[in-house]
């Protein structure tokens, strides 16, 4: 595995630890027994408890006895493991809360909050830390000379107090964190994120002069397979330039499967041209430079940032939830990211590899798609609702008005199919007239055309 391909692997790794439960409050708990280990160390040093003379130098300075000092610190560490056990349920509830009001696929959103994973670490280091000095003090009664670690009782006390502004903070983030609005938008700004990354808003000088694709079609190719299935997750774009501009000859290599594909154990990965070149080595950087996982990620799957505003207007317009509301601010969020994308030039998905040579293939989303993934099916679901028809009427049309020509044939089809469904599924002609009236838009963009 080369450098690249090792630092691809290692940020796909990366992405996933920074969004697990566990790593920020091990990585707290971890500092917080530091803490306890140095502190009680520096009063061991100062031996202030032995020092009657030096403790008005240190006012601050805990100044009760072993029993006093044993009696805080038990009360702050079973304070600390009660409450960590009430902030992890509550965290679980907020998970199940949002699972069935919005779409499972927001439960990263909640396990990687890092308000969350902060309060649970200082909860647990807390506990931690309390827990690790009680073992160090000693009475006068007991074996060996009395010892109580003044300081670190006296840290203790105001990790306890930080503890307590931490739980406050967690009470009103969690509350705000399950509303709707705010899921949403941060299921829109992550989306949008991807944006930059997948439709960066200026071209290179070879995005702008893109190589012609060669004619491959009568040519055998090299197909590189794969042994276990999964959805690519990302693919090392670099390493890919690197293989097709080879010291002896230059490849062509086309990526059959796009980032958020799900890919069945044997099927092909990429194909190679000339089969001839496609050795062991080849086909092994090709398969390490394609990372297949468990799940979709929004590491550099915008589909997938599309999918879960889509999801969560879905959800909101089944009959459990009934929440046309939550639905129509997902659309307009959608709306949002359709934009900015619409706005950026298209990239051609045939790339030179390094220092000019060789050719690279590699299939990107597209506007048409990510267009139909966002509204085909809050078009099934919602065209029944005259109020969610209007407003998704509404939006494609505001959609239209600010994307480039080329993509606005899709907006209008998709108008013109709510308008269809609307006709069938809506009763009232006073409501149908109201989504009709809401589609001339669709009609008169097209005759402009």
């Amino acid at each position: 595995m080369t450098i690249k391909q090792a630092r691809k692997h290692l940020s796909s790794w990366w992405y996933d630890l920074q969004d697990s439960l566990w790593f920020l409050p091990a990585l707290l708990t971890l500092l917080a027994v530091v803490l306890a280990f140095g502190f009680v160390r520096l009063d061991q040093s100062l031996t202030l408890d032995q020092r009657g003379q030096d403790k008005a130098s240190y006012f601050f300075a805990f100044g009760g006895g072993a029993e006093g000092a044993r009696g805080v610190l038990s009360a702050i560490a079973g304070t600390m493991i009660t409450v960590t056990g009430v902030v992890f349920s509550l965290t679980i509830i907020a998970l199940q809360l949002a699972s069935s009001q919005y779409t499972p696929r927001v439960l990263r959103t909640f396990t990687g909050d890092r308000g969350n994973q902060i309060v649970l670490g200082v909860f647990i280091g807390t506990f931690a830390y309390a827990l690790l000095v009680l073992r160090s003090i000693r009475s006068s009664e007991e074996t060996g000379p009395g010892f109580v670690p003044a300081i670190s009782v006296t840290v203790g006390i105001v990790l306890a107090f930080i503890s307590i502004g931490f739980l406050i903070f967690y009470i009103h983030h969690i509350a705000r964190a399950i509303q709707a609005s705010v899921v949403v938008q941060h299921a829109a700004k992550e989306t949008l994120h991807l944006v930059d990354v997948a439709f960066p808003r200026e071209l290179d000088e070879e995005a702008r002069n893109p190589p012609a694709m060669p004619p491959l079609a009568k040519t055998m190719a090299s197909r590189v397979c794969t042994d276990h299935g999964g959805y690519v997750q990302s693919v090392d774009e670099s390493t890919l330039r690197d293989i097709v501009a080879r010291d002896d000859e230059e490849l062509v290599i086309r990526l059959e499967h796009q980032v958020g594909s799900f890919v069945v154990p044997g099927a092909a990965l990429a194909s190679v041209w000339p089969a001839s070149s496609c050795g062991g080595e080849v086909e092994d950087c090709i398969r390490k430079a394609i990372i297949l996982g468990d799940e979709r990620t929004l590491q550099s799957d915008i589909g997938y940032g599309i999918r879960q505003l889509a999801d969560i207007a879905i959800k909101a317009l089944s009959p459990g939830i009934n929440d046309p509301t939550t639905a129509t601010m997902a659309i307009d969020r959608m709306a949002e990211a359709l934009v900015e994308i619409g706005r950026r030039p298209m990239r051609s998905p045939v790339r030179r590899g390094k220092d000019g040579r060789g050719l690279l293939v590699l299939p990107g989303p597209e506007v048409e798609r990510l267009v139909e993934l966002a509204f085909t099916q809050v078009r099934h679901y919602g065209a029944a609702d005259p109020m969610v028809a209007e407003h998704l009427v509404l939006v494609l049309g505001r959609i239209a008005e600010h994307v480039d020509h080329e993509h606005r044939q899709v907006l209008i089809d998709q108008a013109r199919m709510v308008l269809d469904a609307a006709r069938e599924q809506i009763t009232l002609p006073a409501d149908q007239d109201r989504v009709e009236r809401a589609a001339v838009w669709a009609e008169a963009t097209a005759y402009a055309d």
